[in-house]
């Protein structure tokens, strides 16, 4: 019996070594394969992605453009790999790139980039293009918007007719405030692409930050023909009334309206369309629906008092100017309504009928609240 258990205890003992030697290579193994998996997910981790605004032209590009970006997994481990020998040719360096870029790892990119240029040998001209592109396009990344300018103005001697480039050009001038070049990128990349309408609001609204409202009306009315939506026939009606052009803004207003009324003082802009017109009725009307909405209540009161002293309603028009004196929205409804009191108390002073003063009085709707930050515009559409 002890034979046989020493035997069994030599056989348990050379088979427990076994599976426990077994078992740690196997363990050894498998922390290998964690730690390379892990460190390849790192290493082919896209981080970069398109983005929904066109103001974002150098993300837009650089996402849509980088191979490494739109490959499967398996083959962004495959190229990685390539990446981790010596870097010497232009390909070496390009592949790099790509993969930092997709990591948003923009200065390394931007470096390897440089590298490209330099050892660029007449290659192709597509390649060139697309090199001076991405550096400008990583130069707008890390902020350098002279050296991007440069880059781009380069890209452009290459190909005038690359509509990119405009865009990128455009993202510069917007982040800069420089409306004039803002515009003129803009317009030259709509003479290649007539048909984007995202880009045409956008010049649109340049144009209106920079007054030239008769232009932003053009481009918001060509929109319109194009492809019609309640936005576009707001910010329209918006410029008309800007324009004090107040049928064309009742018109506009009505018609984005019907599509979508959520968009910011939508009824007040045209409560003072009807009141410009005439229609006191139809302006009360808007301007009540406005002060329920809790939209630009401080005006919405002090026009809705005006349309009523004007209508002949004496008491419920003084009430809502009084309102709108109270408020503190905006000093200059609130200067407004407080002249019209003073007016209205001297008139009852000479004992002149109210509604007569009233109906002879200049009296003025509040300046309408219209967008001028241009960074916004450019950035929220």
């Amino acid at each position: 019996m002890r034979k046989k258990d020493k035997r069994l205890s030599i056989k348990e003992t050379a088979k427990k070594f076994y599976y426990t030697r077994s078992f740690r290579i196997i363990a050894g193994v498998l922390v290998v394969t964690v730690f390379v998996t892990m460190v390849l997910q790192s290493a082919t981790l896209v981080a970069i992605s398109r983005s929904d605004s066109k103001s974002d032209a150098a993300v837009n590009y650089l996402a849509e453009n980088t191979e490494y970006v739109n490959k499967n997994r398996p083959q962004r481990v495959l190229d990685y790999l390539q990446t981790l020998g010596p870097q010497e040719t232009l390909a070496d360096y390009y592949q790099l790139a790509s993969t930092q870029i997709a990591r948003e790892e923009y200065a390394e990119a931007l470096a390897n980039i440089e590298k490209c240029i330099a050892l660029y040998n007449n290659e192709g001209r597509e390649l060139y293009l697309d090199l001076l592109l991405k550096r400008g396009c990583l130069q707008v990344m890390t902020k350098d918007y002279n050296a991007a300018l440069k880059s781009l103005d380069l890209a452009l001697a290459e190909d005038p007719d690359a509509a990119d480039i405009y865009l990128v050009k455009a993202q510069i001038f917007a982040e800069q405030q420089n409306m004039g070049a803002l515009v003129q990128s803009l317009t030259a990349y709509l003479q290649l692409v007539p048909g984007d309408s995202s880009i045409r609001s956008l010049l649109a609204q340049a144009q209106f930050t920079e007054g030239n409202f008769e232009a932003a009306g053009e481009q918001y009315a060509e929109i319109m023909e194009r492809d019609p939506d309640a936005q576009t026939a707001y910010l329209l009606g918006l410029n008309a009334v800007q324009k004090s052009d107040f049928a064309a803004g009742e018109t506009a207003l009505t018609r984005a309206i019907a599509l979508d009324d959520s968009f910011d003082g939508i009824y007040y802009y045209r409560g003072v369309c009807r009141m410009s017109l005439g229609d006191y009725p139809g302006a009360i009307e808007d301007l009540s629906i406005s002060i329920d909405k809790g939209d630009m209540q401080q005006a919405s009161f002090y026009t809705r008092g005006v349309c009523l002293l004007m209508n002949n309603e004496y008491e419920k028009g003084l009430a809502d100017v009084q309102l709108a004196a109270a408020g503190n929205q905006d000093e200059e409804v609130t200067k407004q309504a407080e002249l019209l009191i003073a007016e209205l108390e001297k008139a009852q002073e000479q004992t002149v009928p109210v509604g007569e003063t009233a109906q002879t009085m200049e009296i003025e709707p509040p300046a309408a609240i219209l967008p001028t930050d241009t960074q916004a515009l450019i950035t929220e559409q």
